[in-house]
């Protein structure tokens, strides 16, 4: 029997992109002739007319099926429950708007045959917004540096994964998933392919300001595990350089400044460090009291309205 590859697409209003991406899949599944293959898209609640496209297509070709969500559930669930969901012994993840070519399947593919368990896009050149990816690489530059977080900078959630991998997600539940750095932590022998994206085929991205924010924060709060810790660190030198300028600047000078001038001088200081780091440790202490929160509150999992093709 031949091996099976699911390739799981999350849709959310795509209906310029969806048959177009399914067309350029479907041509790359089927040069792989050595493997079966099924498409899968999972409709994260669009308003547009997403869901009457993928409803064609799954009644033209019986490899498309779907998944349609009775409401909108956010990008970081829905890419992690395409994943959950996945059947083959192998799934690969495709966003619908194209920016990751469907064409480069068959290099994931090639390095899991060859032994890795997770094998993920690295974007090394991007048709994107310059800004927007010079920003990436920067934040790519501090989660490592500040955070502790071991992530692939500019690895994308284009991605594949073997059975072992899919197995171990289904049993995980995260309130809030941050599948590339899940992947990370649990994949045994990952391996990177290098890739050119390419910019949105059609659309806009539905990503503003705010879900960047949201998407940042929440993986810095699930995946760092030392950033308290350096926190206080950052707070143990600032205090030590405080203290070195009190003895060295302010001690020596104490009997030719004016007492008034040489208080202001230490009190002003004082308070200045004071203030950055309360309002740096309120701040992410503020995000991690919402992620405490969210862990030990009740679950709200992906709610399905209907599936064709199972």
């Amino acid at each position: 029997m031949k091996k099976m590859i699911t390739v799981s697409v999350p849709v959310y209003n795509e209906e310029e992109n969806i048959r177009p991406c399914c067309e350029r899949i479907t041509a790359v599944m089927r040069g792989l002739s050595a493997y079966d293959y099924e498409i899968v898209f999972f409709d994260d609640g669009s308003t547009d007319g997403s869901r009457r496209i993928i409803e064609a297509l799954c009644a033209e070709d019986p490899h498309v099926k779907a998944v349609f969500y009775t409401r909108n559930f956010g990008y970081s669930k829905t890419v992690f429950y395409c994943m959950q969901q996945a059947k083959g012994d192998a799934a690969v993840l495709v966003h619908c708007d194209l920016q990751n070519p469907p064409e480069e399947i068959p290099r994931l593919v090639e390095k899991w045959e060859q032994g890795a368990d997770a094998v993920l896009g690295v974007k090394t050149k991007s048709r994107e917004n310059r800004f927007l990816y010079f920003l990436r690489t920067v934040c790519y530059r501090l989660a490592k540096a500040l955070f502790g977080m071991k992530l692939i900078p500019h690895a994308t959630e284009f991605e594949l994964l073997d059975r072992s991998l899919l197995q171990a997600l289904a049993a995980m539940d995260p309130p809030q998933p941050f599948l590339r750095g899940i992947v990370r932590e649990y994949a045994r022998r990952p391996e990177t392919v290098a890739y050119t994206q390419d910019r949105r085929a059609a659309g806009r991205s539905h990503f503003s300001p705010g879900k960047y924010y949201d998407f940042a924060v929440g993986a810095m709060v699930n995946a760092s595990r030392c950033l308290p810790r350096r926190l206080l660190l950052v707070s143990l030198l600032g205090g030590l350089g405080w203290l070195l300028e009190l003895l060295l600047r302010f001690v020596p000078a104490a009997g030719v400044m004016e007492q008034n001038v040489l208080w202001n001088g230490v009190m002003l200081r004082f308070c200045a460090l004071l203030l950055l780091l309360l309002l740096g440790a309120g701040a992410i202490g503020f995000e991690y009291l919402i992620a405490v929160f969210r862990n030990t509150a009740a679950r709200f999992p992906i709610i399905e309205e209907r599936r064709i093709g199972y």
